[in-house]
């Protein structure tokens, strides 16, 4: 696209080159530390202010698949294709347990938010840990292969997703706590920051929104592709999505969606491969498979504030905890952090 005003460079702090596409990047909870992911394997742990490379781990052989950082501790955990999580001593660089995902392919991880939990999904076997690394539930196979989980906010209560339903569990139950039907296929999942809804993207190129108090969904539609970036902002007010080279964002603050238009950000030429909200702040990211990154502030401007490229196409973008830095992470192994320009 053809802007009249060219934004203006997103202001680089550093950045490194790894081995392999960038599968996964994830930051420490101080933010002093941020891990990459070569898809061939191999982790890399850089200084997350200089980005000076502090260690090269080993990862997993045939790939490493997830990475995710202890939100109490400096623990890092990784999974891959070789059916095994690994955690990770951050002050040692040293493994010091491999756990066994269930299946040949572990390729969601997540750590509860507490950090005495982490989950893990492998087909359709989903596993739950203790910080320790003893398993604490293994839990009854899904009807399908597991396509993402996500702790709710604030709770250790785990959300997982496979054809069809959506399951809730409690690290206490065996069972569900809870469930949601669709006849479908969900891709990812994203609570909003509240707690209140839960957002599903979806293979036929819709969005469902489901309100957690009454079981209720909405459905957003008209997508040109399958959805599988999903960002909620840190008030819950705004629902950002992308299923082609715009970025859609709900307002579902008040009676929420239904009945409405959403905010449309416009810049990309190819498909939105990325998308990522502050985690307090109300900036949001967008990166694209031609290695375009743009900054927006929906609400405000319908323009987008800055903009950056990479070599490759966008496979990760995060932010630090404390929202001054921006990841990003490209297709050719380009690992770039941008600063905030607010700040």
């Amino acid at each position: 696209m053809i802007l009249s005003k060219r934004p203006a460079p997103l202001p680089v702090k550093w950045r490194a080159q790894i081995d392999d596409h960038v599968i996964a990047l994830s930051w420490s909870h101080s933010g002093k530390c941020l891990a990459a992911a070569s898809v061939s394997g191999p982790i890399y742990v850089f200084d997350g202010v200089t980005g000076t490379l502090l260690a090269t781990l080993p990862g997993h052989k045939f790939g490493t698949a997830a990475l995710s950082w202890r939100a109490t501790h400096q623990e890092l955990a990784s999974s891959g294709q070789d059916g095994k999580i690994r955690l990770w001593d951050s002050d040692t660089f040293q493994e010091r347990a491999v756990l066994d995902g269930g299946s040949a392919w572990v390729e969601h991880l997540a750590w509860s938010p507490s950090g005495q939990f982490l989950a893990s999904a492998a087909g359709r076997t989903l596993r739950l840990w203790s910080a320790q690394g003893e398993l604490v539930r293994d839990f009854e196979d899904h009807p399908s292969t597991i396509a993402d989980l996500a702790w709710k906010p604030g709770v250790d209560e785990l959300g997982s997703a496979a054809y069809s339903v959506i399951n809730f569990w409690n690290p206490a139950a065996v069972v569900p706590t809870r469930s949601f039907h669709w006849k479908g296929s969900m891709l990812a999942l994203a609570w909003s920051p509240n707690g209140a809804y839960l957002a599903t993207g979806n293979q036929d190129a819709t969005v469902h929104l489901w309100i957690m108090r009454t079981g209720e969904d909405l459905q957003m539609s008209g997508y040109a592709n399958k959805i599988r970036e999903l960002a909620w902002d840190s008030r819950s007010r705004y629902l950002a999505m992308s299923g082609g080279v715009e970025v859609s964002v709900w307002d579902c603050s008040g009676d929420g969606p239904a009945g409405t238009t959403p905010i449309v950000l416009r810049l990309h030429d190819t498909p939105i491969e990325q998308l990522a909200y502050q985690r307090k702040g109300k900036l949001l990211a967008s990166g694209c498979g031609e290695g375009l990154i743009a900054l927006w502030q929906p609400g405000k401007h319908k323009a987008p504030l800055g903009i950056a490229e990479m070599p490759g196409g966008i496979s990760q973008l995060r932010w630090t905890p404390d929202d001054d830095l921006l990841a990003a992470g490209d297709g050719l192994g380009g690992v770039c952090v941008f600063q905030n320009p607010k700040t």
